[in-house]
């Protein structure tokens, strides 16, 4: 395997950009211009990229490729792509953006797009990871549940798994933060209530930076389901095992 070398090159670049989670002023000044100069964008959904660049007004056309079509996680095109960047670099040919986005955050977060960041290291394409938007960053500081060490685990497994995840939880030493989906928020109290003791606190929060953003703060005694609007994407914060 060669060793990819990150930012190494101020020219051939493969940028890895995080997006606005909701509310749209939340993109950098960095991530902007580099939409306003990249030649190919490799997202999660072609079709949500293409809105965002309407949004922020930007009029340039690069080649789109999408990294999930139809679920489905195709690496093919995007290596083709990559190697671009070895090409120009070993031709010395104008310079070659790549830009990495998902639908809203920080590729490689809970998507696929940590498997491109593993086949630029492959090729030995050089990358950065700029800073911004997080779901679970902004959750964490809200809940004042923990200012220091938490455990971050993503989505929990839908079925295969998920029990055993949730008797992780209930002993964990560290606060634990994961994401649920909106299919799953009502089984997922009832897990939290089944699962932990009802002195643990918690904290739900929805819409993180969006029009509707409500979070829920208390113990799992005081937690019901019709306290929680079942719309939305939710970050749950759960307090370490006392």
């Amino acid at each position: 395997m060669t060793k990819a070398i990150l930012c190494d090159s101020l020219f051939f670049m493969l940028y890895i950009v995080p997006t606005p989670v909701g509310n749209l002023e939340d993109i950098t000044l960095r991530a902007i211009r580099l939409l306003k100069t990249t030649h190919i964008i490799i997202s999660e959904d072609t079709r949500h990229t293409r809105k965002l660049m309407k949004l922020l007004e930007i009029e340039n056309k690069p080649k789109y490729i999408d990294f999930t079509r139809n679920h489905e996680f195709n690496l093919v095109p995007i290596e083709a792509a990559l190697k671009t960047i070895l090409v120009a670099e070993e031709e010395e040919k104008e310079p070659i953006e790549i830009l990495v986005v998902s639908d809203s955050g920080t590729p490689g977060i809970s998507d696929p797009g940590i498997e491109i960041i593993r086949l630029a290291q492959d090729l030995g394409v050089n990358y950065t990871v700029l800073p911004g938007a997080t779901a679970f960053v902004p959750a964490v500081v809200a809940s004042g549940i923990t200012g220091r060490e938490f455990t971050f685990l993503g989505f929990l497994p839908v079925k295969k798994g998920r029990q055993t995840q949730w008797k992780e939880i209930v002993i964990s030493p560290y606060p634990v933060v994961f994401y649920e989906s909106v299919h799953r928020i009502d089984k997922c109290v009832g897990e939290l209530k089944e699962y932990l003791e009802p002195t643990r606190k918690i904290s739900i929060c929805r819409e993180v930076t969006k029009m509707y953003e409500t979070i829920w703060i208390g113990t799992v005694s005081t937690l019901e389901i019709d306290d929680i609007k079942q719309k939305g994407e939710f970050v749950i914060i759960v307090d370490k095992a006392k």
